[in-house]
């Protein structure tokens, strides 16, 4: 069933009746009603209906702060025939999310102030706040720095190369150099293209069954290895994107212990599924870096347990259905992610004994702390940006489920535990 999206500043004002509020920020929990009016929260408590009030019955849900996703890919600028500013914001809202950072690997590239100006300028337009990300080299080559000062000046919360690993490591350290002084992380991709060769999945025993070229795990080891010691040697900020093997969280964990400005994310996708599911050629489960062994998805699980991996991001990457429907060799990699990233995740570690309180900082505690994106608290005179949640609620996603202009997922008929029911952002309210 779609959801409808409703400009609640032209409305009623919004009560959020018998919900949870679990903040965040401080970690409490109360049950209370929550009432918003031009896109504020102005009353807190027990708050009698009223005929002038929108009421939304929150009974058996958690209502917290909305998301933040640190990797999304919306094609802008571009050509938008994989998605827009808007449709991927659509696609945010639906999955809970109420800001995102969205990478430079655009056409043009992001990789100058003007084009972070631009993005700043067009997320204030839309129900949702867009943060860039810009490039670390010029047009994303790996070879000359961009212009990382300004771009950090008019707006850009990192630096990255999005999914064009920085191989020249004395290129790494300037990045880590140049950034420290800014206070944000650089992003590296996190795989060395000479060991991935031409591999379009794990290199492992399906992969020789299959008759696909295999990439190894070394391929990401070496590579956040070698990135983990430039940083270390000369202190830099780090984040690691796309976490996907074992050996990957043992050299995070080393680092990390060793008081390194370190964080690192895992996608969705490498908590759901794992190289096994790729024995049907989906091409929408085509990803890089790519799903890995269950051994490999336990270990994460695990590395999110023991607090080495910091936060999920969805890696949302819009791919055309022409780019999808093509043999496994010559399909384009990426799923999007945004609508499933929560349901996804909530339904794998909720399996694992995970508090419903620690799932959610994955998604928004701890995504604001890496990139310093601030988070408002739950109280009154606070801007109104919440997800209304039923954690226990059983579902099944479809196409209908879907906002993103493109629909490359393995999730249809996947079943899900944990719904968003509403998310709320800038007076509007999607659900």
């Amino acid at each position: 069933m779609m959801k409808n999206k409703i400009d609640i500043a032209k409305d009623k004002s919004l009560l959020l009746k018998g919900g949870k509020i679990l903040d965040v920020t401080n970690g409490k929990t109360t049950n209370k009603d929550i009432l918003i009016n031009n896109g504020k929260i102005v009353e807190i408590g027990k708050i009698n209906n009223n005929d002038n009030y929108h009421i939304i019955d929150c009974k058996n849900n958690i209502i917290t702060q909305s998301f933040i996703d640190i990797h999304s890919h919306f094609h802008t600028p571009g050509i938008g025939d994989q998605e827009t500013l808007i449709s991927g914001s659509n696609a945010a809202l639906s999955g809970g999310y109420s800001r995102v950072c969205v990478m430079p690997n655009t056409s043009p590239i992001i990789d100058t102030p003007e084009l972070v100006d631009f993005i700043i300028d067009e997320s204030t337009k839309l129900p949702v706040d867009i943060y860039p990300i810009g490039s670390i080299t010029k047009k994303l080559e790996g070879i000359e720095l961009a212009e990382i000062g300004s771009m950090v000046n008019a707006g850009a919360v990192a630096i990255s190369d999005a999914y064009f690993p920085i191989m020249n490591a004395q290129v790494m350290r300037y990045a880590l150099e140049y950034a420290r002084m800014f206070n944000i992380p650089v992003i590296n991709h996190p795989q060395d293209i000479n060991l991935v060769n031409n591999g379009v999945m794990n290199e492992c025993q399906t992969s020789n069954s299959l008759g696909l070229e295999g990439s190894p795990t070394i391929s990401e080891s070496i590579m956040i290895n070698r990135d983990l010691e430039i940083a270390n040697y000369i202190k830099g900020k780090l984040h690691i994107p796309n976490i996907t093997c074992a050996d990957s969280i043992d050299l995070i964990d080393k680092y990390k212990n060793k008081n390194l400005l370190l964080t690192c994310e895992v996608s969705p996708n490498h908590l759901f599924f794992s190289d096994n599911d790729l024995i049907d050629y989906d091409t929408n489960l085509k990803i890089s870096p790519p799903l890995r062994s269950l051994n490999d998805k336990n270990k994460l699980i695990k590395g999110l347990k023991d607090g080495v991996i910091d936060c999920i991001a969805s890696c949302h990457y819009p791919q055309r259905n022409d780019d999808k429907e093509k043999d496994f060799n010559h399909a384009e990699f990426g799923m999007i992610g945004l609508e499933t990233a929560f349901a996804a995740t909530n339904t794998i570690l909720s399996q694992e004994n995970f508090s419903f309180k620690s799932i959610v900082e994955l998604f928004s505690l701890n995504p604001s702390k890496i990139l310093n994106i601030a988070l408002p608290e739950i109280k009154i005179s606070s801007n109104a940006e919440l997800v209304v949640i039923n954690p226990n609620e059983e579902w099944v996603f479809s196409k209908n489920d879907i906002y993103s202009k493109s629909s490359n997922t393995p999730f249809i008929k996947k079943a899900f535990k944990g719904k968003i029911k509403y998310t709320i952002n800038k007076n509007i309210l999607f659900g």
